[in-house]
């Protein structure tokens, strides 16, 4: 006669919590989220468009700062158009010629994601506490794609607005001093921020969070 047998190791559970441990997903809505709302916070803004915000695009960077640069350019793509509809409700001026919403919203807020070149350079990382840390990604690859959303609002400038001076060349310096001057003081902060230890080691858990599913501790491999 068979006998019963039960386990009488404890069951491993996941709580609601637990879920959302690695959920690409909702840490990438959780993330735009934050972008959209700082990108209403505008400390300073400029009369023919362009603001400094509180910290909005460090929260985009943070997208591809944890998943990489294609999941971070397709991320960029939908914050353009969440900041297209903030832009318009805060009454900062907007062009609304076509290719200059295109290349300044969301091609503009997908190039951020250009500075995920410079992540996952094994030379530069190291692990801590089980969390793996690269203070060179994170702060050159922040300035990077700063850089490459601030040429493609220079470069929209001299496509779709009219000249503010005349000849190409003296066009040309006064959009790239006008658009990198808003954006090099928001960069400034950031990178100062991101100097700051407990902002560090705050980044670099909730990337482990945000990238590490829970898993039953019970298990083992053989």
């Amino acid at each position: 006669m068979p006998v019963e047998t039960t386990d009488s190791r404890p069951q491993f559970r996941l709580s609601p919590l637990d879920r959302l441990r690695g959920n690409r997903l909702f840490w990438t809505a959780v993330l735009l989220a934050v972008a959209t709302a700082l990108s209403a916070v505008k400390p300073v803004v400029l009369p023919d468009g362009g603001a400094v915000t509180c910290f909005s695009l460090l929260f985009l960077w943070l997208i591809t700062f944890f998943y990489g640069p294609r999941y971070g350019f397709c991320a960029g793509l939908v914050f353009g158009l969440l900041k297209l509809g903030v832009t318009y409700l805060t009454g900062e001026y907007v062009n609304y010629h076509p290719g200059a919403l295109l290349l300044e919203y969301p091609l503009a807020c997908g190039a951020m994601a250009m500075g995920g070149l410079l992540l996952n350079r094994r030379n530069v990382q190291w692990e801590e506490d089980g969390v793996a840390r690269d203070s060179f990604g994170l702060r050159a690859g922040y300035v990077l794609g700063v850089f490459c959303l601030g040429a493609c609002y220079i470069a929209s400038a001299n496509l779709f607005y009219p000249p503010d001076r005349v000849g190409f060349w003296a066009n040309f310096l006064f959009s790239v001093s006008y658009d990198m001057s808003y954006l090099l003081i928001e960069a400034l902060f950031t990178v100062l921020l991101l100097c700051i230890p407990a902002v560090l080691d705050a980044i670099y858990y909730l990337k482990f969070v945000a990238t590490t599913p829970k898993t039953d501790p019970t298990r083992r491999s053989f």
